[in-house]
């Protein structure tokens, strides 16, 4: 009999009550509230995983609250929502499997590159925004 591998039957699905991360995707890509509930369960399963053992959190959610939080103005929560994903990534590439290849290279990709680059321009956002009387 072969045995069935998932990240759920692992214990790695990031969860928002007991709905998986990827269930609430569509539903939720324009409720703030969604989002912010699957980055932090992301960013939970995440960093409770094992070091030197860490599977990735998916990007798609602060990638999503990020540009939520910049259509409403809020470049602070935008800033925040992007470091807490660049604290991922700094992690992730550190890990053995990343470093040798044998891991998805999440970072590498364009979503965790957009959300990167969204750092630098929702600093300047918030700049100009607290310099306006």
């Amino acid at each position: 009999m072969r045995q069935e591998f998932s990240l759920d039957t692992l214990g790695l699905q990031a969860k928002v009550g007991e709905t998986a991360t990827y269930n609430l995707a569509d539903s939720g890509k324009n409720d703030p509230e969604v989002m912010q509930a699957c980055c932090e369960a992301e960013s939970a399963n995440y960093w409770k995983q094992p070091e030197g053992a860490r599977i990735c959190a998916a990007p798609y959610y602060f990638e999503r609250l990020a540009i939520l939080r910049r259509k409403v103005k809020d470049y602070s929560a935008e800033i925040s929502i992007c470091e807490q994903w660049k604290a991922i990534i700094n992690d992730y590439k550190s890990q053995p499997m990343v470093k040798n290849g044998s891991a998805a290279l999440v970072h590498k990709g364009g979503r965790s590159e957009a959300i990167l680059a969204r750092i630098k321009k929702a600093r300047d956002l918030l700049k100009r925004q607290k310099s306006k009387p």
